[in-house]
């Protein structure tokens, strides 16, 4: 039998808030996945493990932090651990790459603007998103026909921000850089679909009582 979680309406309202700052921050990281879907799934976590995530809270004082900074990097460490192993499963069982900004940050950095990336690579049974030298080829022609699609904006911010030295524009900003590199993983991730079509991420039900406990603080906060 399912028991309702004890929790304040104050420490409701938190995780509410908590919840959704975590949400849009991870599904930046994972542009496959939802932000709602994400604080949905935080929120269930965070419920289930109450007690210890109260514990925790107790304790924000004793560390210089407030009861939302160490509530929000609890749900962060499960947002991260979830989304990973949604990410993960769903590139094993559909075949599909999916990229993250970091992934495509990193072979921007290292390989897309280097010549020697285009050497033809050894034979390897690895087609995925892994930013290694001898795996990229399948990375790098990924990157280039989306490059050929996004906005002369984000292309030319791109360029100044990962390509040669001499190539006569002036250094972006880094809001700039990470807005073009979050748009150019967006476009990489564009035939994916997004996670309400049983990608990574979808939603998992909600019990009973986490259900009956969120409603009822709802409801008396109304």
């Amino acid at each position: 039998m399912e028991t309702l979680v004890e929790i304040s309406q104050e420490h409701t309202d938190l995780l509410v808030r908590a919840s959704k700052s975590v949400g849009r921050k991870f599904a930046l990281r994972f542009p496959a996945m939802e932000a709602e879907d994400i604080a949905s799934e935080v929120t269930l976590r965070a419920l289930e493990e109450w007690r210890t995530f109260e514990r925790k809270l107790s304790q924000a004082a004793d560390h210089g932090r407030t009861e939302y900074e160490v509530l929000h990097l609890l749900l962060s460490q499960r947002a991260s651990k979830y989304c990973g192993e949604q990410s993960y499963a769903y590139q094993m069982n559909s075949a599909t790459a999916v990229y993250t900004p970091k992934e495509v940050r990193a072979i921007l950095r290292e390989s897309y603007y280097n010549p020697d990336a285009y050497a033809t690579p050894s034979k390897s049974d690895q087609h995925g998103v892994a930013v290694d030298h001898k795996d990229l080829w399948v990375n790098l022609a990924d990157i280039k026909a989306a490059l050929d699609r996004v906005s002369d904006k984000t292309h030319d911010t791109i360029l100044a921000a990962f390509g040669p030295e001499d190539v006569g524009l002036a250094e972006p900003e880094r809001w700039s850089v990470d807005r073009a590199v979050a748009a150019l993983t967006q476009e990489l991730n564009r035939h994916l679909g997004r996670a309400h079509d049983n990608g990574p991420g979808s939603r998992r039900a909600t019990s009973n009582a986490c259900a009956q406990n969120i409603t009822y603080h709802q409801e008396n906060a109304a």
